[in-house]
């Protein structure tokens, strides 16, 4: 199967980059091919157009909207929240390839929704301290 992939978190520093570590190694372990784009604090390198469109699906990992995302258009998308692939990579992507066989994946049409669990907990961690008692 061959899957692209975005990754992103809210500060685009470190989980960003261990999501994408993460699945690629589920991905070579479970005998996919995947690309993976890191949208972190340091920039992007968009993939390349021919690489989406050979592509059987993508999979969107990330807690920020997926920039540019009209270049996946009509594709079949996942979308889950970052600390999920940090959790259990492999069973991201089994679950994935699954609903892919299955025809259940949404299609790419407009911005895949950043799921609600991930935008409150990542912002519910940055109240700290003096923050959270006034704020919090």
């Amino acid at each position: 199967m061959r899957i692209v992939a975005v990754t992103s978190c809210i500060t685009g520093i470190a989980h960003t980059y261990m999501a994408a570590e993460a699945l690629e190694q589920a991905a070579k372990k479970l005998g996919h091919e995947i690309t993976v784009e890191t949208q972190g604090s340091a920039g992007s390198t968009a993939m390349p157009q021919a690489t989406i469109d050979v592509a059987d699906f993508c999979l969107f990992a990330n807690d920020l909207d997926v920039k540019n995302i009209e270049r996946f258009a009509g594709k079949p998308f996942v979308h889950v929240g970052v600390s999920k692939v940090l959790t259990d990579a492999e069973s991201v992507l089994d679950a994935c390839v699954r609903d892919f066989s299955q025809g259940t994946l949404e299609v790419v049409e407009g911005r895949p929704s950043i799921p609600e669990t991930s935008a409150k907990s990542s912002a519910d961690a940055e109240k700290k301290g003096f923050f959270k008692k006034i704020f919090g």
